[in-house]
């Protein structure tokens, strides 16, 4: 970033960063328009989601991912999801009791909260679209596996790619087999080295999820969404020219009982709704492990890479909006649209890049994930030895990857073109 251009802020008359007209001109020295869609507001919850994670990435400079958070959070968290996961058995061992047991009526009772146990499960996942097997894809999962290796982890049932700018992991099936989700507009514009990265902190993530408590906090998230969709009103039902009071006048007394009865229902379903909503974004915000789960896997890929390395591909991470904007441009074009993305985003200058991290430090980038924000793991990744890489891409195996993904690649771009 320059700062030898003739344009001067206009609130602090500091000069401007050269000019690039494909992005806004904004100061760093006092934020002006550093958000172009209007001044930068964060809610209250956001700002203390904000001051938490940085009292949080405090504690991890100082004592380290591996040292467990002693905090009263962490104890009101574990208690928390005891209680909801007592609750979803308990639900399943009264409804066996009262089939086997009860009366008439209490059989009925027992078959409702076997249906309310069952409904909390997690429902079984579709497989991705877009997922490639070891026949299609022998390379990449052949390095998936190796680096599952050097992180103690089983390599996932599926790998897949989607139209999102980012990787997930996602349970298929009834068995619920694991697959990581692969966002191919985020590692077509990766280096080999960023890719690499990429994968050992997906993995490294997998690996730490495994552990109990981990599995135990994360099922009681399960329940909790389980009961926040039990309980949605249908959005059906919610049209803006509904109104059950007009149709009490239209039905018989069998019906407008009904009608009544669902006047009162649906909007104690609906708070209902929002209580198991708010219980699981309380239970989310209380465990602060889930936070050193992402430091640990950013470390994890530094060891494994180079900290340089886990600190671009962090960076690039940030280029979202851009690379968003360009696939949208490119794919209404002919030509490989891949190739355009790369080179736009190749060509984001320094000063809109510092303007996407200072967005991320004014109103964070990770609400609601649990997970800190990226400007706080880009910090965390510039702490970590400058070591070498323990793995290191092969070329003839990365571009042996890049053929195995060609079809993959198209039917994502003309997914995007139709999109």
């Amino acid at each position: 970033m320059t700062d030898d251009s003739d344009a001067r802020c206009p609130r602090c008359h500091t000069a401007l960063p050269t000019a690039d007209d494909r992005f806004s001109s904004w100061c760093p020295a006092c934020d002006w328009n550093v958000d172009p869609a209007g001044p930068v507001t964060v809610s209250r919850g956001a700002s203390r989601e904000l001051a938490r994670h940085e009292r949080l990435y405090r504690r991890t400079a100082e004592h380290g991912t591996d040292t467990p958070p002693r905090s009263a959070a962490r104890y009101v968290a574990f208690a928390f999801a005891t209680v909801v996961n007592l609750v979803t058995v308990g639900l399943a061992v009264t409804g066996v009791w009262l089939l086997a047991t009860g009366t008439r009526p209490q059989q009925v009772l027992g078959a409702i909260e076997l249906l309310a146990a069952f409904m909390l499960f997690p429902r079984p996942g579709r497989p991705p679209r877009h997922a490639v097997d070891r026949a299609t894809a022998p390379a990449l999962h052949a390095l998936v596996a190796r680096i599952g290796a050097e992180v103690s982890t089983r390599p996932p049932d599926l790998i897949a790619f989607d139209t999102r700018y980012g990787a997930h992991w996602t349970s298929v099936g009834l068995r619920r087999r694991r697959a990581l989700v692969l966002g191919m507009p985020l590692w077509e514009t990766l280096t080999d080295d960023q890719r690499l990265a990429l994968l050992v902190h997906e993995l490294a993530h997998a690996a730490d999820e495994r552990r109990p408590h981990a599995r135990w906090i994360r099922s009681a998230l399960e329940a909790l969404a389980g009961w926040e969709n039990l309980l949605r009103p249908d959005p059906e039902q919610n049209r803006p020219y509904h109104d059950p009071r007009q149709e009490l006048a239209g039905g018989g007394r069998a019906g407008n009982l009904a009608r009544a009865g669902e006047m009162i229902a649906r909007p104690l379903m609906g708070l209902l709704s929002q209580g198991a909503h708010l219980l699981h974004s309380g239970l989310r915000w209380l465990d602060p492990r889930s936070v050193d789960r992402t430091y640990r896997a950013d470390r994890t890929a530094a060891g494994l890479t180079t900290a340089a390395t886990t600190e671009s591909l962090l960076r690039a991470l940030l280029l979202r909006e851009p690379a968003a904007f360009a696939l949208h441009r490119v794919t209404r074009g002919g030509g490989d649209p891949w190739e355009a993305m790369r080179a736009y985003c190749a060509s984001v200058p320094d000063s809109e890049r510092a303007r996407l991290h200072r967005l991320s430090e004014l109103r964070g980038d990770a609400s609601g994930t649990g997970k800190p924000p990226t400007h706080l793991r880009i910090r965390f990744a510039d702490t970590l030895p400058r070591t070498g890489p323990a793995l290191s891409p092969d070329d003839d195996g990365m571009r042996a990857l890049d053929r195995e993904l060609t079809a993959v690649r198209a039917a994502i771009a003309a997914e995007c073109r139709v999109g």
